[in-house]
């Protein structure tokens, strides 16, 4: 039996297509349940799944509106959920994505004894520029972790496009005796190798799921300091990996002044590198829609970064899902 785990909090505009997708799945219906908790929500959302899913005997609702334990937001609801799910792997996604067909069959076919915990690979949908430029981040972290995970390092999980089994699951303690956390994916990702399961990390086109891009600057900084903190919580040399692209565009621009023919010759350098990084990135999602965009993205990456950080030092709460959460909580 196969439990895929759903956190739904104010969707009304995503959940549909959510649902449709996951209807769409070719795994056989009599070994799946569709569990989808509704984290408290204040729009359409409960009104929208109760009306899909009342034909669908193997989706069931559920309204959270108390918390387990020490767990809180999306930890809180799958932790509750978990408690009526009755496979023995946990599949977790979220409300505001779309998963395709065989998603599970992939997944599941990742698995090997020893394994805890499988992250596949998400990316927003490239509809604007905005989020095109996500898309491309997203893939290049993905593909960074990807890589790293080949040689036994471990970064983070995905918590919208996980499998975990109920064994590891179990062996953690579960979400409600974990330390409240916004980035829970990571807690739950640090628990399970603690436990002494191994992990595998994903990176193809079939076990891609999409999801919306955030709409605004404040959105994404909010995410992005959620993904600084776990960061902050790896090996210093992994924090060097990822913070070394960041310093290289200013020397560049200050060399400018006294070195102006070495600098042009070290932005077009800077330039090929990232669009041979973003090109087998893409090529691996079979993504080359968005290799249009690969010229840009060094001022996107180094702008919402340097953003980030000074937000981050500020030690400024963060707000997701209309809740906020102060710096002790997110990581």
């Amino acid at each position: 039996m196969i439990s895929i785990l759903i956190a739904a909090r104010n969707e009304e505009d995503s959940i549909l297509k959510c649902l449709q997708s996951l209807n769409q799945l070719t795994f056989p219906i009599d070994q799946l349940e569709i569990w989808i908790g509704d984290d408290d929500s204040n729009d359409l959302t409960a009104t929208l799944i109760l009306e899909y899913i009342r034909d669908k005997p193997h989706f069931h609702y559920k309204k959270i509106t108390t918390n387990l334990g020490m767990a809180r937001g999306k930890a809180n609801v799958l932790a509750q959920l978990i408690r009526f799910a009755k496979g023995s792997y946990f599949l977790i996604t979220d409300a505001d994505v779309t998963v395709p067909p065989n998603w599970i069959e992939v997944m599941l076919s990742a698995h090997t004894p020893g394994i805890g915990i499988i992250s596949g690979v998400t990316v927003p949908q490239p509809v604007t520029l905005w989020t095109a430029m996500q898309a491309i981040d997203w893939a290049q972290a993905l593909c960074m972790i990807y890589h790293l995970s080949h040689w036994g390092i471990p970064i983070s999980g995905l918590g919208n496009n996980m499998l975990v089994t109920k064994e590891a699951y179990k062996a953690t303690g579960g979400y409600e005796n974990m330390r409240s956390s916004i980035s829970e994916d990571h807690q739950l990702f640090k628990a399970v190798l603690k436990k002494g399961y191994g992990f595998r990390q994903l990176f193809a086109v079939d076990c891609l799921v999409e999801t919306q891009g955030l709409p605004t600057f404040d959105s994404l900084i909010n995410q992005r300091k959620r993904w600084m903190n776990a960061a902050m919580q790896t090996p210093w040399y992994i924090r060097m990996l990822t913070l070394l692209p960041l310093f290289l565009l200013p020397v560049i621009v200050v060399s400018f002044i006294t070195q102006p023919f070495t600098s042009l010759l070290s932005w077009i350098g800077l330039l090929i590198i990232q669009g041979v990084l973003t090109f087998s990135c893409v090529y691996r999602l079979r993504a080359l829609h968005l290799y249009k965009y690969a010229w840009i993205y060094p001022v996107y990456f180094h702008f919402i970064t340097f953003s980030t950080l000074i937000q981050y030092a500020l030690v400024s709460p963060t707000y997701w899902k209309g809740r906020r959460y102060e710096l002790t909580e997110i990581a």
